[in-house]
């Protein structure tokens, strides 16, 4: 079963802890923006370039700031926040932007977007994170004269691929002041577990003193093992049946590549686990991918059919 992940939730009342959907990414179309405005989205601003635009619409909308702070990053596979990414407005020219807010009629400045890093498993150091966003959102807010009421400190829970790392909940963090709306992100955490990717082993081989079970499928499905360069384990899922004449190609007691069908020596999803036994015509299912699997997958390549999906 393949599951994508999502970044949508509920909304938590004021002074709560809360998910919340709003639009969000540094790159938003005028539709995107005109849309979301009159379905009155909540809109996370990333540029004053973008402030502007809203402007332009002639529509209400509340809008909060991202951010991207000098000292507000996190350890995790993906750095956003806290060094130089096109995420977020630098911290040095937020007080120019709150200015320009605040001369557009239209546009309610609400709070701040602070999402910092992506698939973090240290929720010690998150809910420091945490406490540190709401300082900071709080301090700045009196200090720029921001009436806060929504500080976003994004998502960022780690799920562990290749390991037993568990991001901790609860995460001890201090609760927002009375009337802030402090929300998180999910996705990944809340999506992962509920999705797998199974594909067909169609060919054994040993090339260059390596072991391959090529599969009927790959990285254009799953494409998370090979964009963040990690091996993702399997599960081997015996399959009984042999329709062909001849012997059944069977590995035992060796470590495996699990490589794609598509004409790249990139498309592999593992490298280096052992098996038991492998045959042609098992299958291996790989866990965990529920989250950035399909959703980030260059689905056309080659034109291979796109897989089945069963959701249970």
């Amino acid at each position: 079963m393949r599951r994508p992940g999502g970044g949508l939730g509920r909304r938590a009342g004021p002074g709560r802890l809360g998910v919340v959907g709003g639009l969000r990414g540094p790159a938003k179309t005028d539709d995107e923006l005109r849309i979301a405005a009159a379905m009155g989205a909540l809109i996370h601003v990333e540029s004053v370039l973008e402030l502007r635009r809203l402007a332009l619409l002639g529509t209400p909308v509340r809008v909060a700031l991202r951010v991207n702070r000098a000292g507000g990053g996190l350890p995790g596979t993906h750095q956003m926040a806290g060094v130089a990414t096109p995420f977020g407005i630098d911290e040095t020219e937020l007080p120019a932007a709150v200015a320009l807010a605040a001369t557009l009629p239209t546009v309610r400045l609400v709070g701040f977007h602070l999402h910092a890093v992506s698939n973090n498993l240290d929720s010690a150091a998150h809910a420091a994170f945490v406490d540190g966003a709401v300082r900071w959102s709080v301090a700045t807010a009196a200090r720029l004269g921001v009436p806060l009421s929504y500080v976003n400190v994004g998502g960022g829970f780690g799920v562990d691929y290749v390991g037993n790392r568990v991001f901790e909940l609860p995460l001890r963090a201090r609760p927002a002041p009375a009337g802030v709306q402090l929300v998180f992100e999910l996705g990944r955490y809340l999506a992962a577990g509920a999705g797998w990717y199974a594909a067909e082993v169609l060919d054994l081989k040993r090339v260059h003193g390596r072991w391959f079970a090529v599969l009927r499928g790959g990285t254009h499905h799953f494409r998370l093992p090979a964009a963040w360069g990690y091996s993702h384990p399997f599960t081997v899922l015996p399959v009984s049946s042999w329709a062909y004449p001849f012997p059944r190609p069977t590995v035992e007691g060796v470590e495996v590549d699990a490589a794609g069908e598509l004409c790249t020596p990139r498309d592999v999803l593992t490298r280096g686990q052992r098996v038991d036994r492998l045959r042609v015509g098992d299958v291996l299912v790989f866990g965990a991918a529920g989250a950035y699997g399909w959703d980030i997958s260059h689905h056309e390549f080659l034109r291979h059919p796109h897989p089945q999906t069963l959701v249970l």
